[in-house]
């Protein structure tokens, strides 16, 4: 009579999670891996750690997000691209590896177009311009001058050759009338310690990468490039109020292979956009500098292609190469 009434406990609780969307029993058993190409403890890192944590809940099965750094992204990319087409191994991967990186990197052996599966996106955010103790200068007008009084000073860092932050920074030359040297880095952390240290001027990153030193008055965030201010730093400019014609948003989506099934694209989609549409998560979000952005597979691809269309113009203008 125990056994009876703990298979009918056991079926009652089945049908509920298939009521609400769960995944199929026999998939549950598998873990769920989502790349990070990135260090641990960056703006991607933490928006794959909210979202895995909710998919787990819900799937009843582990989300497990995995760092894969180096290369700017392009190594969880190609270990995704590489993987099979069973919805298991996905990737939370910054516009810059989908749009700009193919258009400067020869040497990339996958096709963003036709390798990659789109699930969803997650979220949106600007860029931020922030400088360190090696550089004087209290606003934008300022550190232009800065800049083109100290050419051979002028470098600026960002967390990956081949980032929008690295082009942004190219853009940023291109205004000042002065060739800016670029210097990257392997993620977001790194770039800290070397503004921190004086090593470095000024850099581009994500909002969040800077948040607490600027709070804290070790750096100053100089500029954003969104449209409008952000409400996290109200007094901090766009980079069109400080008089560079720069706007730019970013994104981290989420992909997996070339070749999934339409239903667990559509499956892990659908979690996806549940768990940024919980309101503690966009709340998380908000404070890291960043909006959720649950869309569709069809909306991340239309996304993407947009973003192609806008960015590879820009980037092939500039000349830059890669390899």
């Amino acid at each position: 009579m125990t056994q009876l009434l703990t298979r009918r406990r056991l079926m009652s609780s089945m049908a509920t999670a298939a009521a609400a969307g769960a995944l199929p029993a026999f998939a549950q058993a598998t873990p769920v891996k989502m790349l990070v190409g990135f260090p641990a403890g960056g703006s991607a890192d933490a928006t794959a750690r909210l979202i895995a944590e909710k998919m787990s809940a819900s799937m009843g099965a582990p989300v497990i997000v995995e760092n894969r750094p180096g290369a700017g992204g392009r190594i969880a990319a190609q270990a995704v691209k590489d993987a099979a087409p069973d919805g298991n191994t996905l990737m939370l991967v910054p516009m810059a590896v989908m749009v700009v990186q193919p258009v400067i990197f020869k040497s990339i052996k996958y096709d963003t177009t036709k390798d990659f599966t789109p699930v969803g996106n997650a979220a949106t955010f600007p860029l931020a311009l922030a400088t360190g103790p090696a550089t004087p200068a209290k606003n934008m007008t300022e550190l232009i001058a800065w800049i083109k009084a100290n050419p051979n000073q002028a470098n600026y860092g960002s967390p990956a050759t081949g980032s929008l932050p690295h082009f942004l920074g190219e853009m940023l030359g291109q205004a000042a009338g002065v060739k800016m040297q670029h210097v990257p880095f392997q993620g977001g952390a790194p770039l800290m310690t070397a503004l921190l240290g004086g090593q470095l001027p000024m850099g581009f990153d994500t909002p969040l990468e800077f948040a607490e030193n600027h709070r804290a008055g070790k750096l100053r965030i100089q500029a954003v490039s969104s449209a409008q201010r952000m409400p996290q730093f109200p007094d901090v400019p766009t980079l069109r109020e400080a008089g560079i014609n720069i706007e730019a948003s970013a994104w981290f989506g989420i992909f997996g292979p070339a070749g999934m099934q339409a239903a667990r694209v559509e499956q892990l989609s659908g979690q996806i956009q549940a768990a940024l549409k919980q309101t503690d998560v966009a709340s998380k979000l908000t404070n890291l500098g960043l909006t959720a952005a649950p869309e569709s597979s069809q909306q991340m691809a239309q996304r993407m292609a947009a973003d192609k269309a806008r960015w590879e113009p820009v980037i092939k203008a500039t000349g830059f190469q890669a390899d």
